[in-house]
């Protein structure tokens, strides 16, 4: 059996490029999945397996500001396939020279293939799709950690955004007989796309151990707690919500640091001024970010069990949060499994109150029991969520099939 990978990733080698080039915020959780499902599958199959990756990149001119992509390789098995990305037509590209690279593999040898491929995007499944017909015998896994409908959650996408978007799902929904086998991070996900194909649950990849190592807290005034978000900052994630319930907080020395871009900015902006206690610190680079998170008191994810998209989503945060070693503060979601609850604080119920209480009750713990506290829950994740399991899970799941 040969395996390979269809993928949406940033060779580390073109980052740079990427970040001077794109107008838009980098997926940079969606990155770090596809590398530990990458490393992962290399590491539990005992070789490197070719990559087929496009980048993730905004269209041209409006989000990136480059029209052509490059062909290149990167690392032992990468091959960056090149499209034109200039906007309405870049999706026709890239389903062309996705289908290319794919139909020269599959001719390569007689070997029997399995190909993973990362989201359920029309170009992409449209590439799988033509080249399934013509090799029927190609096994396809779907790597689902989005659905296409509720990818983009900001309240300022407008209407013709949504539309079009709206009408690219529907055609990645009509494209799922090409798949064989999906990989899903909630089983709600199942219901929601009417499979009829087996499936295998896997919530996400905790970062790998070396990127979580306890580091020394940063120095600040005296007894000062940092309450920290990083993420994205739509108001359906609940980042306003966590506003409200800070300024209940009454320790003065409480810090609410929160990293990131989106739709509630100017709110933030507003707040910081209003307290000096809220610091906005916009977009930072992920290893500043991980860096941050493992000098906090407290980590928060205040996204509220009250909309649709929650069934369908395990946030990465929380996988990363976790990893830190830093005790976190969540709501129990519907994708998050039963098997978290002892590794999270969760407010009593979806009140201001309930998340300042809950903020104020972690940041009142001596310094041991929050240290046991965020321990337990990093020593979980890297046991049992770490690329190697969860991708050996993968592969299990399917010699079964």
């Amino acid at each position: 059996m040969q395996y390979g990978m269809v993928s949406v990733l940033i060779p580390r080698e073109y980052e740079e490029t990427f970040r001077a080039c794109a107008k838009s915020t980098m997926q940079d959780a969606a990155n770090a999945l596809q590398w530990n499902l990458y490393r992962g599958l290399c590491e539990n199959l005992g070789q490197d397996i070719p990559l087929f990756n496009t980048l993730p990149c905004g269209s041209y001119p409006q989000y990136y500001t480059r029209p052509f992509i490059p062909r290149f390789s990167f690392g032992s098995h990468g091959h960056n396939l090149a499209f034109c990305n200039v906007k309405l037509i870049r999706n026709y590209f890239k389903t062309r020279t996705i289908k290319k690279a794919l139909r020269k593999w599959c001719k390569s040898d007689t070997e029997e293939k399995t190909l993973f491929v990362y989201t359920i995007s029309q170009p992409l499944l449209s590439a799988v799709a033509a080249v399934k017909r013509e090799f029927p015998h190609l096994r396809v896994c779907a790597i689902v950690a989005d659905l296409p409908n509720m990818s983009n959650l900001s309240s300022k996408q407008g209407r013709l955004l949504r539309l079009f978007s709206a009408r690219k799902a529907k055609e990645s929904y009509s494209l799922l007989s090409s798949v064989d086998a999906f990989v899903l991070l909630t089983r709600h996900m199942a219901d929601y796309m009417q499979i009829t194909q087996p499936f295998c649950v896997m919530e996400g990849i905790a970062p790998d151990a070396p990127s979580v190592e306890a580091q020394p807290k940063s120095e600040g005034m005296e007894g000062e707690k940092i309450i920290l978000y990083t993420g994205t900052l739509h108001r359906k994630f609940g980042v306003l919500h966590l506003l409200e319930a800070f300024r209940k907080v009454s320790d003065l020395r409480a810090r609410l640091v929160i990293c990131g871009i989106g739709d509630s900015e100017a709110e933030i902006r507003e707040a910081s001024r209003q307290d000096s206690r809220i610091d906005f610190r916009g977009q930072l680079r992920r290893e500043e970010v991980l860096a941050l998170q493992k000098q906090a008191t407290v980590l928060v994810n205040p996204r509220l069990n009250n909309e649709e998209f929650t069934k369908y989503s395990f946030p990465s945060k929380t996988m990363e949060y976790l990893a830190s070693g830093v005790p976190v503060i969540a709501y129990k979601l519907d994708g998050i499994p039963d098997e978290y609850d002892a590794y999270l604080t969760y407010p009593k119920d979806d009140t201001v109150e309930a998340l300042t209480s809950a903020i104020e009750s972690v940041c009142s713990m001596d310094n041991q029991a929050r240290q046991d506290l965020g321990t337990s829950g990093r020593n979980y994740v890297l046991t049992h969520k770490n690329a190697l399991a969860q991708t050996k899970r993968i592969l299990d799941f399917l010699g079964t099939l």
